[in-house]
């Protein structure tokens, strides 16, 4: 029998749900959707059958037996034909395909426990924090790659990547809006004509979606078409849109110490004691070197069609630090700030984009502690290159 076909005696894929017998697990809706795999439909189940006779190719074992995990969405995913579809859903009643509301835990469970490699290209991203082996495994992944013809399929060893956290924030985002039905994946990921509404609900005491909630709403449901309240599951009428929003890191000595959101067209100031009450006051954090160099109104950032810009209004300065290089700027000095760059107002204290793009709870913005006096003290100024010695001015 031809190991490619993919195809075992019985004339089915080699689906197995013995975990003690199985060789690979699959994640089976990440390899059906695999464009460019055989061809450009968003969906084909002839990718599966192809890469299980790839599977027993590469393990030169025509026994080879596949342990697929399916994410439910896919046994309802209007890109399949219909056969495809009922094909699915009889594997799984009869217990050859496991399906599971999401696949990625389970996936890894079994990667874990049974030291069985995976076959996916999903990066797991949002599961890096749980499961630090991840990032930069050269183990116990492996990906599903068109053969040399183009028309067959191939598996080839995988090093996963090692991703910055912002990265990581918006695939932990993703997989947030995926469980409350607010990320299609079979569309075009997420429904921002829901996720940028304030909405309110019938129950007059909801402490989500009641009167006195118009801000920082959490995230609601979305199911069969409706966007319910979690806590009374009843449907939730909207009150129109808001505005767009990104959302800051301030890192001190590399840990996350406060998070603030700046909306469309307003602009925020951070320093040591900004003057204006609603500016992010980061001296209650900050070391006494950092408190020394930065100004009271060190930067003012702002949201400007979707554009994060960053503005120096300090004495000593700002530094951008990018992928390759730093960009310094002196007051008035303005940056389209990007994820991945830090904008650093001391050696120590960082400010950086968070990846995610939705917010639903608005951060705690208060000080640690209350401002000192001595928090809206002078600046000691500094040229270039020069070391502190004294105040000299004051900002």
């Amino acid at each position: 029998m031809d190991m490619r076909s993919g195809r075992g005696p019985d004339g089915e894929p080699r689906l197995s749900l013995d975990a003690m017998t199985a060789d690979f697990v699959v994640d089976v809706a990440n390899v059906v959707r695999e464009r460019g795999l055989v061809n450009d439909r968003p969906a084909d189940l002839s990718r599966l059958t192809l890469l299980t006779g790839a599977l027993a190719e590469f393990a030169r074992d025509d026994s080879v037996r596949v342990y697929g995990v399916c994410d439910g969405s896919l046994l309802g995913d209007g890109r399949l034909y219909p056969a495809e579809r009922t094909l699915l859903a009889r594997w799984a009643a009869e217990g050859r395909l496991e399906v599971r509301p999401v696949a990625d835990p389970r996936i890894l469970e079994l990667v874990e426990t049974l030291d069985m490699p995976a076959v996916t290209g999903d990066n797991f991203f949002d599961e890096i924090p749980d499961h630090p082996w991840i990032a930069g495994n050269t183990d116990s992944f492996l990906r599903p790659v068109p053969d040399a013809s183009g028309r067959g399929v191939s598996v080839v060893p995988r090093v996963m990547p090692v991703p910055q956290e912002w990265q990581i924030s918006r695939k932990r985002e993703e997989s947030d809006l995926l469980a409350s039905g607010m990320y299609d994946r079979r569309g075009a990921g997420a429904r921002r004509e829901l996720l940028d509404r304030i909405w309110r609900c019938p129950a007059a005491a909801c402490p989500l979606f009641g009167p006195g909630r118009t801000t920082g709403q959490p995230l609601p449901r979305h199911r069969r078409g409706r966007v319910l309240c979690p806590t009374h599951e009843v449907q939730l009428t909207s009150l129109g849109t808001v505005p767009a929003r990104a959302q800051l890191k301030v890192r001190v000595d590399g840990a996350v110490r406060t998070r603030f959101t700046v909306a469309e067209g307003a602009e925020i100031t951070v320093g040591r004691a900004p003057a204006p009450s609603d500016g992010i006051a980061l001296a209650p954090w900050i070391g006494e070197a950092a408190r020394i160099w930065m100004s009271r109104n060190h930067v003012t950032i702002a949201l400007d069609g979707g554009q994060v810009r960053v503005r120096d209004t300090s004495a000593n300065g700002t530094v951008v630090r990018r992928a390759g290089d730093d960009v310094r700027l002196r007051r008035g000095g303005e940056w389209p700030l990007r994820t991945g760059q830090l904008v650093l107002l001391h050696e120590t204290v960082a400010l950086e984009l968070s990846g995610r793009r939705y917010f639903f709870e608005d951060p705690e913005q208060g000080p640690a502690r209350p401002l000192s006096p001595s928090d809206s003290g002078p600046t000691l100024l500094h040229r270039p290159g020069e070391a502190p010695r004294g105040r000299r001015g004051r900002r």
